[in-house]
């Protein structure tokens, strides 16, 4: 550790190896942004301690939060006397509200609470402690935190854990190191044409390019990641110099470049007019074939004889050059590097907006990224290329079906997907098939009214950088103003109440009448709005929902996924879980929790409205005789003392043990907890 202090101006000691790693890649490379590096640092060490911290108690790891305190330490210590030894300790920090946990019988963890919402969803603040033998020492880093814990709680994961979270603040101090100049540069552009906040802007500039620019736009405001997961910036596997080319704040493209692949030798779901992955880009941008053309005559190859697959630039050097090494020069594998198209990331990174054909359209690729992003490596499995398609189709037909979704729920429909077919006595085949496959989605343009604007669920709660709120209160304001409301906590009642009546019914009909569990999370789900209004939900990525057949037969629906896939469960709870949590913790109650902070929304009423409308949703679906037992069940856990949220921390604390889910405060039970504390700081 000395060597890396000794490394770094006084002013800001690194303290880990990432964070040492990513200040020399910017003196090397973009040394402005060095110093601006050092500055964000402190700031990014604290969103990610706090997420941590966060995490562990809602999982209520170590009991955490079941077997901590809290006191509410309100003046100082030395206008106190009479005060406990532990109150005059942390009012001498700082008065307010503090969590205090027992690890063991010498060291206690105290940290200020700022807000508590539903689903026990904690904002830290302020310090966090260790104190010992009546010392106390300040953790500034989630490195010191995990240090402290792992000694106090042993589990198998925390050194990897470490290594994760150290990742994340080097990469998150750099997406707010260039986020603050291009929040600098917008403002000046937001000065120049009069727009007075971030959606006026986003309406002015991109009034001449497609919707998808327009997403994009939005995306790249959600500097801080999954709004849950610690690890919200992860990107474990690349290099800083990888991430300056390659990540969302990134204002070069990121190349997608065409490899064929043996016919033989994959395995693909082509779109409804029977053309595969390679066909369908090739006959939206010409020059590809001309490329591959070119490109296998010289080589004296057939490219009837291969199916073409758009490769990400970092995973075609990085992992199938190496991987497929012996493929590539058997000839089964064929990187093409003259036919390539542009690509710009968004929030999921491995998905890419592409260039502009000659007919203006743009599509996005997902293809596979074998680097760790939040709970993943974000490589994509054979069943998720190949049932995309299907469940796109399958989705279509159940929202034309359902009068309460038509025209309110827009798919974004995977059209075709591939993958490399690896051979039974192939060493490690899975990650073969995983290395090389992609997906290509449709054009949002085509779905979108003149006057809607789309705006990513998980841009809502970010940083706006014209008004320096967040994109929703941006909205509210402008929501607030159609209504002629003054009060803005009405308006965001109101808002709240409307955005919760267009994103609910999707999930509550799928889930209750179908088996269907859609993600529904923040980063999934696109709004549009008119006048400020949420109008309609595009949903995108069907790669984590779950299905249960039963419920699906019923309804006298046919499922024809690959055989094996994780996606179809036999067990109605992993079904209803993934529901749930994506729908209502990780996403509303991110909403939620913001109009309370931010607009001063009373969350009980805003909890309220949102069980009024789960309620009308459940009796609709009562009436069909058919769908009783299933009502009966999905009402007994919504509305329940406690709902499934997926355990993230516990996850990385377990790396063996796959998908893990925690009990938390159900908002919506009757009579049921909500938030002990209502946050008066900026979340």
């Amino acid at each position: 550790m000395s060597h890396l202090q000794e490394t770094t101006p006084e002013r800001v000691q690194l303290r880990t190896i990432e964070e040492l790693r990513m200040y020399e890649t910017l003196g090397a490379n973009v040394p402005r942004y060095a110093a601006a590096f050092l500055e964000q640092l402190p700031r990014a060490r604290t969103t990610v301690l706090h997420r941590l911290l966060a995490a562990l108690w809602r999982e209520d790891v170590g009991a955490i939060r079941t077997a901590s305190r809290r006191l509410q330490v309100s003046t100082p210590a030395q206008d106190r006397a009479d005060a406990p030894a532990l109150e005059s300790v942390l009012g001498a920090v700082q008065p307010g509200i503090w969590q205090v946990h027992q690890l063991n019988e010498t060291v206690m963890l105290a940290f200020l609470v700022r807000a508590e919402h539903a689903f026990n969803n904690v904002k830290p603040g302020g310090p966090v402690l260790c104190l010992r033998a009546g010392e106390e020492s300040v953790i500034s880093s989630p490195h010191d935190l995990v240090e402290l814990l792992a000694a106090c709680e042993p589990a198998p994961g925390w050194q990897s854990f470490t290594t994760e979270l150290a990742d994340s603040v080097a990469n998150l101090t750099l997406a707010y190191t260039r986020s603050e100049e291009q929040r600098l540069a917008l403002r000046q552009v937001a000065r120049q044409l009069q727009a007075p906040d971030t959606i006026g802007l986003a309406q002015l500039v991109c009034a001449s390019e497609t919707p998808q620019d327009v997403m994009v736009f939005f995306e790249r405001l959600n500097t801080e990641g999954h709004n849950l997961h610690p690890c919200g910036r992860g990107r474990l596997g690349m290099q800083p110099v990888d991430l300056l080319r390659h990540d969302l704040e990134s204002e070069t493209f990121t190349d997608l470049i065409l490899v064929g692949i043996r016919r033989e030798r994959v395995e693909s779901t082509p779109d409804e007019q029977g053309r595969d992955v390679g066909q369908l880009l090739c006959a939206e941008y010409p020059g590809l074939a001309t490329a591959i053309g070119e490109h296998f005559r010289a080589a004296v190859l057939d490219p009837a004889r291969y199916l073409f697959l758009p490769v990400h630039a970092w995973q075609l050097d990085q992992v199938v050059r190496p991987v497929l090494a012996e493929e590539i020069a058997e000839g089964t594998v064929v990187p093409v590097p003259a036919a390539r198209l542009a690509g710009v990331p968004t929030s999921s990174l491995r998905t890419l907006l592409t260039e502009r054909s000659p007919t203006g359209r743009r599509l996005l690729v997902k293809t596979a990224l074998d680097t760790l992003i939040g709970s993943t490596r974000r490589s994509i499995s054979a069943h998720t290329t190949n049932n995309g398609p299907v469940y796109s189709r399958l989705l279509r037909r159940i929202i034309a079906r359902e009068p309460a979704l038509v025209d309110r729920i827009v798919l974004l429909e995977e059209l075709a997907g591939a993958s490399y077919l690896p051979q039974a006595h192939d060493p490690d085949p899975e990650r073969r098939s995983r290395a090389l496959s992609a997906l290509v989605r449709s054009d949002i343009s085509t779905y979108l009214r003149p006057e809607e604007l789309p705006v990513p669920g998980c841009a809502l709660p970010a940083h706006a950088p014209v008004t320096d709120s967040s994109l929703v209160v941006e909205l509210v304001t402008r929501y607030a103003a159609r209504c002629g409301q003054d009060d803005l906590s009405v308006a965001g009642l109101h808002f709240a109440e409307e955005y919760a009546r267009l994103l609910l019914p999707v999930t509550v009909i799928l889930m209750t009448k179908y088996g269907i569990a859609v993600e529904a999370h923040l980063q999934n789900c696109i709004f549009t709005f008119v006048g400020a209004a949420p109008t309609r939900l595009v949903l995108r990525d069907w790669g984590g929902m779950r299905i249960y057949p039963p419920r699906l037969r019923r309804q006298g629906l046919r499922l024809d996924p690959r055989p094996g896939t994780v996606t179809v469960t036999e067990d109605v709870q992993v079904m209803r879980a993934k529901a749930l949590y994506t729908v209502l913790s990780n996403h509303l109650g991110e909403i939620i929790a913001h109009v309370v902070a931010r607009c001063g929304v009373n969350p009980q009423a805003a909890w309220q409205r949102v069980r009024v409308i789960v309620e009308g949703l459940l009796a609709d679906l009562d009436t069909d005789p058919a769908l009783r037992e299933n009502v009966a069940a999905d009402r007994a856990v919504l509305l329940g003392p406690t709902l499934p949220i997926k355990a993230f921390a516990r996850m990385r604390l377990d790396p063996a043990g796959g998908d893990q889910y925690a009990q938390v405060r159900n908002p919506l039970h009757e009579g049921g907890a909500l938030p002990l504390v209502r946050g008066t700081q900026r979340p």
